[in-house]
């Protein structure tokens, strides 16, 4: 059963309650960029029925600027997340949560699980990691695979370029675009995080341009990385958005699966 939550002022969400509830753990999820709560192909709602067939509370809602949350956009968002937290908290009597998404959603969800220990779960799909090493020798793999005409076609592109300024704007990437902390602050949250004992499901597809090599997963937060609270997953095959029905439908299962095996009912 879906009911319209009053989150604040100016904002509300849709909480997927279960019939029969079998959870102290309440699900947030956070949409995607800009688009809205209910994710790309609607998976997000997809999402948020299955996981309250299984027995937990579900909330989607808009992040600030996006949707129905665009006149809360000059608030600060982990500030909003951490008050729907109350919201939820106070509507269902869950004090213990599961954050996440998509891309932005990820990196919100992110910081709000550094900043606040109700914070007990976290579902991170194409979340933050460094290029370094490994996405060279990813790069590297890839080009030496293709045919000479392409070597050739890439060199005289270089030579073809003019010479840049420092007055010239720089190439706008992935990762310029996205809220991740300091470079090297990655390493020591995410000890906090295990340290803690929150669970992290972390997927990457192989629709960005800034994850290429599994390695990456290590290489980005260190010894934590394989923690027994984190859970990595690598689908190369996926692009960003899960175009494809039958990838959907994997990605929501795994999450249930990793759900359901994390943060299992309690014992009767």
């Amino acid at each position: 059963m879906d009911i319209i939550l009053s989150l604040g002022p100016e904002l509300f969400g849709l909480l997927t309650l279960p019939e029969q509830r079998q959870h102290s753990v309440a699900v947030i999820l956070l949409n995607a960029g800009f688009i809205h709560r209910a994710g790309p192909y609607r998976m997000g709602t997809r999402l948020a029925r299955l996981l309250g067939d299984a027995g937990y509370p579900v909330l989607r809602f808009d992040l600030p600027g996006i949707g129905d949350s665009i006149d809360l956009a000059d608030r600060p968002e982990t500030d909003v997340i951490r008050g729907v937290l109350d919201a939820v908290a106070k509507q269902t009597g869950c004090q213990r949560f599961v954050i996440g998404g998509l891309c932005a959603a990820a990196d919100a969800g992110w910081k709000v699980a550094v900043a606040d220990p109700r914070v007990e779960g976290l579902i991170l799909l194409d979340g933050i990691a460094r290029k370094g090493a490994w996405a060279t020798w990813a790069r590297l793999r890839r080009l030496v695979r293709k045919p000479p005409s392409a070597w050739l076609a890439a060199v005289r592109n270089l030579r073809g370029r003019p010479q840049g300024t420092q007055d010239e704007p720089r190439d706008i990437t992935d990762a310029a675009l996205r809220d991740w902390p300091a470079v090297g602050a990655e390493r020591r949250e995410m000890q906090l995080l295990v340290g803690r004992g929150v669970r992290v499901f972390a997927l990457y597809t192989g629709g960005t341009s800034y994850f290429l090599h599994p390695r990456q997963f290590r290489a980005t937060f260190g010894r934590s990385a394989s923690a027994p609270e984190v859970s990595f997953v690598h689908w190369p095959e996926s692009d960003h958005v899960f175009h494809l029905d039958t990838h959907r439908q994997r990605l929501v299962e795994r999450i249930r699966a990793w759900l359901q095996a994390s943060f299992p009912p309690p014992a009767t």
